[in-house]
């Protein structure tokens, strides 16, 4: 090999000229421009260097070079189209420069687009709605929604506020909040029918960015209330009233009854009943709650009930409430049936008010009497009749009327009646009632119903009775009688005083009687014989009337009468009393006052004699003794002072004496007054009570409820001093009245009642009061009397009962651990209420897991029993990694509230923590990556490996730490030896996945072949207790050094290294590798055709630990013709061995050395090798004649689509070599051969693809495989044969295969073949 550079030396020396091509500044490698650039910016300068200091001009190409527009004279690159981080934050551009002299000098220059806050958050998967329960609790949670933010940084991370909560209210405003991550909590109380059916979230996310935080546009959520069943049906248009008609038919319906759930949102059915009536008959539909006539409606069996039915109908829903109770209401109905007329008037036989109207009670014959002659519109005597009619108003109005044959003698009245009437039949024509005519007579009284002219007749049968027309006489007008005063009864006076009546039969039979104004009583007279005698003797008294006038009355049968006049004249004897003349009624003060009254008498027999002398005496008498009287005067005084309330309450002060008053006649007579001293109370006693303390109960909650009474007594006998009244004082007297009232006879009572507004509560104090009751007269009084009242509350179980709070507070229970039956907490219940029974009820049991529910997985851990009790129902079942937080939903029951009242206290969370156990052992996670390691680069230090492992335990229990116990490599054939001291393992954690890092801390051998097998135990670190630990193996395999590539590159090591991530992603693409490499270097001498310059060694090795070999990378970079272009680009020149490299230096190094010893022989053979030389310059020269001619037949714009091949002037879609992989032997020239004149590229494609790049590039992005062509102001002959060189294929075809030979290149990778 280093003969033949020998050989060549001379012409390469030949073909040097001094002119050189320019090259870009060393930072045209990566510009960064920000997407907030505006359009017209000058976003960078091309920046190139000249030696020759020639003119340059600066072109940019490429698929994205529209972004710019580049001042070809000055390179300023002016930004053309909006930048995008977020559409492309990175791209290529293809930059070049040209001297008007050398090629065009092209290269790859990224540009990297930064970010800046220019997106606003977008929520993601919109419109949001979400549907909840009204019991949802608060605290739940409700929606969860997701704004995304493509910028990167703070600007690319959103926080979420809710804006605003319609319907806008205060309440509804901190009814909902968001956390960080977008999920929403309740935080209220919610009611479909008291509140709100439906909510909607105002929401907004804004991102974080601390300069232009932008927000995004708002966004609803909403929220749908679902209604549950628990409130009563209610009826609507209350209250209900009907009226029909009596005669409605059965089935008639009445009126219809609706309902509408309490539960807006539900609209359960209802039922319909009729609890009770007042009659039965009506029924209302089940379903529809129509009310319709059941039975036959009589309108006058309701006049005692207002004519009026009511009744009670329940309304019940068909499906028991969220309580499993039925949720029912009530409602009166009342139907009032209206009268028709479907009643005729009929008579009775009765006397108002006291009729009996039933129909077994109708009469049609009357009967009655009336004296001959009578006068007109008097009425038949003894006709008791009475007309009604039970229909109402005009219905009930009929007429009266006569008919028969006698009724033109009379009338009826009334004429019209309403409803009731007695009924007259009266006189009218006195002339045709005559005994001696007609003594019987009779009529007809007809009823017409005034409406439906329904007529009633009764029947009156009228007796005419006789008159006398003929009256008694006396012989004589006056007649003159004498008898002694006070003669013995029944002393005649007279029998000779007769009368006559000319009449016959018993109507001349005569009667006689006495008619005297003041005598009446003392005479007598016979009243068939006419004798008269004295009646009462004692009542003659000559001293009080001498004489006495009478007249007697003869009367004959027929009533008419006839009189004389009686003069009867009394003869005296001695008979009188004393008289005592005057009354006596005495009033004095009691205490105070004295009696002094002298009785007054007189004596009417002869004064001054024993018949007209009076004394006195006192006769005796309750309190006779008391008083004196003088016997002869009459003075009456008293013995001492008198008390009133000495006397016999019943004689209200009353003292009746008696005083005996008589004269000295033999025998005596005497008389007797009394005399009434009305002794007058005064008010000199204080009322009394008839007990000093009363105690009185009441319910509470009883508005205005009565207490009872207190009682007290005053000894006045007087109303005005013994009327006393009550007042109420002491703490809390004011929610108290006292009436007073008076019983009479110095008893009172005070009526101790509540205000009417005002309830006692037991459970609020004061709940017993001691009240001081205070008696007094209405008048001033020496004093007043008191007593004490005791009001004792009586409890009503009309309080909720409630859960204790300190008895809910959190219980802590270890999973697995604790006996069945055993006590974990006890819930106590408390309740004012002196007579409650308690209970604890279970209502739900929620279980979580790191704060999110988790269905029902605890529901049967734990086991609540009335009395509060809290027990673990299955202690086995308890997982704290299922579950770590238990919440019974409680409720505390009073079995004995009243009714009315509440029963139950609101729901309470009892949680219950559960703790864990470390009952799992650590767990290693499946592994989805195969570890390798290149003894030959790694460095100490390095992680070439890791394992990742959890533990289902929490806390301290799922703490992992790592070990490595034991190290093996087993080698290819088989053979197993053990290490120590070369790996470490560290440990780290995010989350709950811990991560154990593997380190190399020792050289690896190179030479050695196989598989270092790990043994990897992880081992968790409980609080209490033994370890858990796992175990699991590792497999490192090894990669040694065969498989070491060696890639030449055209350009230098610096640049190779600037663009190391590059050509490693590249490399990847194609082989689905990974690619390790190894070093980058630039090469001492250049021993191939392709001259490289710098060498790139590396393995390419697939995840299980194989790698690729020289033979198995060309094939798969030349069967991807993507990343082939790429490499190219990048200055790929040959691929081969490592070691055949490192062989083939060595080589070179022997034949620089023998080279410069053959020096002296190169000096010889110069002429010979100039020849040579030109001879080989004149037939290049004589293809580039050619060339040139072929290349005016190309039309100008034929090679202006597509990308190019670097280093080439063809377009890599125009059928270029590389793209048709012609032989590597096809060089043929000839114009016309079998191949298209564009498949043919030139042998010195990769001659001089050279890029700058910088050292420093650690990006790996996908590269932009396209070029844009952009023509030259002029194509020189050179350019020209790079586009066309067809010529001498077959003459020169045998030298082409010696070159390949020289260079040892790897035949895949030469030119022509790509």
């Amino acid at each position: 090999m280093a003969w033949s550079l020998l050989v060549l030396l001379p012409c390469l020396l030949v073909s040097v000229h001094g002119n050189s091509a320019p090259t870009f500044a060393g930072s045209m490698n990566l510009i960064q421009l920000s997407e907030d650039m505006p359009v017209g910016t000058t976003a960078f300068w091309i920046i190139a260097t000249d030696k020759d200091n020639d003119p340059l001009i600066y072109q940019m190409s490429g698929r994205y070079a529209y972004y710019f527009d580049v001042n070809e004279n000055t390179g300023a690159a002016i930004l053309s189209s909006p930048l995008d981080y977020e559409t492309r934050f990175l791209f290529n551009v293809t930059i070049s420069v040209w001297d008007h002299v050398n090629p065009e000098v092209q290269k790859v220059l990224q540009i990297y687009v930064t970010d800046t806050n220019d997106n606003e958050p977008v929520f993601q998967n919109t419109p949001y709605s979400t549907s909840i329960n009204e019991t949802l609790p608060v605290g739940s949670q409700v929606y969860t929604v997701n704004a995304k933010d493509p910028d990167t940084g703070l600007g690319g991370f959103v926080n979420y506020t809710i804006l605003e909560v319609l319907p806008n209210t205060p309440e509804n405003q901190n009814l909902f909040s968001i956390l960080s991550n977008g999920t929403i909590i309740l935080k209220g109380s919610l009611s479909y029918n008291n509140k709100s059916m439906f909510y909607q979230l105002k929401l907004q996310s804004c991102d974080q960015d601390q300069v232009k935080p932008l927000c995004s546009q708002s966004v609803f959520l909403t929220v749908t209330v679902i209604d549950l069943p628990d409130l009563d049906p209610q009826f609507l248009q209350e209250p209900y009233t009907a009226s029909l008609g009596e005669d409605a038919a059965v089935g008639t319906s009445v009126l219809t009854l609706k309902t509408m759930d309490g539960d807006k949102g539900i609209n359960d059915p209802v039922k319909f009943s009729i609890s009770s009536s007042t009659r039965p008959w009506f029924s209302i539909g089940e379903e529809n709650g129509v009310i319709e006539v059941s039975h036959p409606l009589d309108r006058e069996l309701l006049l005692d009930e207002d004519e009026e039915v009511l009744l009670e109908v329940m309304a019940t829903e068909i499906h028991l409430n969220i309580y499993g109770q039925e949720a029912k209401a009530r409602t009166w109905v009342t139907i009032r049936v209206t009268d028709v007329n479907d009643h005729s008037p009929q008579f009775y036989n009765c006397i108002l008010p006291d009729c009996d109207f039933s129909d077994d009670q109708m009469v049609s014959t009357f009967s009655g009497f009336v004296t001959e002659h009578s006068s007109a519109r008097v009425p038949i005597s003894n006709l008791f009749m009475v007309a009604y009619d039970p229909d109402k108003g005009l219905n009930g109005t009929f007429l009266l009327s006569l008919s028969g044959t006698d009724h033109m003698a009379f009338t009826v009245s009334p004429e019209k009646v309403v409803n009731t009437g007695e009924v007259q039949v009266l006189v009218g024509q006195p002339n045709l009632v005559d005994f001696e005519l007609k003594q019987t007579m009779e009529v007809e009284v007809i009823a017409n119903d005034s409406n439906s002219h329904m007529v009633s007749t009764a029947k009156i049968t009228i007796h005419v009775e006789d008159i006398n027309d003929h009256a008694p006489e006396f012989n004589q007008s006056q007649y003159i009688l004498y008898v002694y005063e006070h003669c013995p009864d029944g002393t005649v006076v007279t029998n000779d005083i007769k009368a006559t009546d000319p009449d016959t039969d018993f109507r001349g039979l005569i009667t006689y009687q006495l008619i005297s104004g003041n005598s009446a009583d003392i005479f007598q007279v016979n009243s068939s014989s006419g004798e008269i005698t004295v009646k009462n003797g004692s009542h003659l008294n000559r001293e009080l009337q001498p004489f006495y006038y009478l007249t007697l009355l003869a009367v004959d049968g027929g009533g008419l009468t006839g009189s004389t006049l009686l003069q009867i004249i009394l003869l005296d004897i001695n008979d009188n009393a004393p008289v005592v003349t005057g009354s006596y009624n005495i009033y004095v003060k009691e205490v105070t006052d004295n009696v002094a009254v002298t009785i007054q008498a007189y004596d009417n027999d002869e004064l001054n004699t024993n018949n007209s002398e009076i004394h006195f005496k006192i006769l005796p008498r309750p309190y006779s003794d008391n008083f004196t009287l003088d016997p002869v005067t009459g003075l009456l005084t008293n013995q001492g002072p008198l008390d009133r309330e000495a006397i016999d309450p019943n004689l209200s002060g009353e003292i009746v004496l008696t005083v005996f008053v008589y004269d000295l006649g033999v025998p005596s007579l005497n008389t007797t007054v009394d005399v009434t001293i009305n002794v007058e109370d005064i008010n000199d006693n204080m009322p009394v009570f008839i007990t000093t303390t009363y105690e009185f109960h009441v319910k509470e909650g009883d508005k205005g409820a009565y207490l009872g009474f207190v009682e007290a007594w005053d000894a006045d006998q007087m109303d005005v001093n013994n009327r006393v009244t009550f007042t109420l004082t002491g703490d809390g007297a004011s929610n108290f009245g006292i009436r007073s009232r008076f019983l009479g006879s110095g008893r009172n009572q005070g009526d101790l009642s509540l205000v009417s507004d005002v309830s006692l509560d037991y459970e609020r104090p004061p709940k017993d009061f001691t009240l001081t009751v205070l008696a007094q007269n209405a008048v001033e009084s020496e004093g007043t009397g008191s007593a004490t009242v005791l009001v004792i509350t009586d409890d009503v179980n009309d309080e909720a009962p409630s859960i204790v709070a300190s008895s809910l507070e959190e219980v802590k229970v270890f999973e697995h651990q604790g006996n069945e039956d055993e006590l974990v907490a006890h819930v106590q219940a408390q309740d004012p209420d002196t007579n409650a029974s308690l209970e604890i009820h279970l209502q739900d049991t929620g279980c979580f897991k790191r704060g999110v529910d988790v269905g029902t997985v605890c529901q049967d851990w734990f086991r609540l029993v009335p009395n509060g009790s809290v027990y673990i129902n299955d202690s086995l079942t308890i997982d704290y990694e299922v579950c770590d937080l238990v919440r019974l939903l409680l409720q505390a029951w009073d079995l004995h509230t009243a009714e009315g009242f509440p029963a139950n206290s609101p729901n309470e969370t009892l949680p219950i923590a559960i703790l864990d156990v470390n009952d799992h052992p650590p767990q290693f996670l499946p592994l989805d990556e195969t570890f390798v390691v290149i003894p030959e680069i790694i460095s100490v230090n390095q992680q070439v490996a890791s394992v990742k492992a959890t533990d289902e335990d929490d806390g301290v229990n799922a703490v992992l730490s790592f070990f490595i116990d034991r190290v093996e490599f087993i080698s290819k054939d088989g053979s197993s030896s053990l290490f120590e001291g070369l790996f470490q393992i560290s440990p780290s954690s995010e989350g709950n996945i811990y991560t154990g890092s593997i380190k190399v801390v020792a050289s690896l051998d190179s030479s050695l072949q196989g598989t270092y097998n790990l043994t990897i135990r992880a081992q968790d670190s409980p609080s209490e207790g033994s370890p858990l630990t796992a175990n699991t193996s590792l497999n490192l395999f090894t990669v040694d050094k065969n498989y070491r590539l060696r890639l030449q590159f055209s350009t230098a090591a610096t640049e190779v290294g600037s663009n190391a991530n590059i050509i490693r992603a590249a490399l990847m693409v194609a082989t689905k590798t990974t690619v390790y490499i190894v070093g980058i270097q630039d090469m001492e001498t250049s021993t191939t055709r392709a001259k490289g310059l710098s060498y790139m060694d590396a393995y390419f090795v697939y995840p299980n630990g194989t790698a690729l070999n020289l033979n198995d990378v060309n094939l798969y970079i030349r069967d991807d013709q993507e990343t082939l272009a790429t490499l190219l680009r990048l200055g790929l020149v040959v691929i081969g061995s490592g070691e055949e490299t490192e062989q083939d230096k060595d080589k070179e190094y022997l034949s620089v050395i023998a080279g410069l010893g053959g020096a002296m022989i190169l000096l010889i053979i110069i002429m010979t090798t100039s020849l040579v030389c030109t001879r080989k310059s004149y037939k290049r020269k004589l293809r580039a004649v050619k060339a040139a001619k072929e290349a005016k037949k190309t039309s100008p714009g034929s090679n202006l689509q597509g990308s190019v091949i670097p280093g080439t002037n063809l377009f890599n879609s125009e059928r270029a070599n590389p793209m048709l992989n012609l032989s590597s032997m096809d060089l043929g020239f000839e114009s016309h051969s079998s191949h298209n004149e564009d498949d043919v590229a030139s042998i010195n494609s990769l001659d001089e693809n050279k890029v700058d790049t910088d050292s420093d590039l650690d990006l790996i992005t996908h590269m932009d495989l396209g070029k844009k062509h952009k023509e030259k102001p002029e194509s020189t002959v050179d350019e020209l044969l790079t586009v066309v060189l067809e010529e001498g294929k077959d003459k020169n075809q045998e030298k082409d295969k010696m070159v390949l030979e020289l260079g040892e290149v790897n035949m895949a990778l030469t030119s022509t073949d790509l």
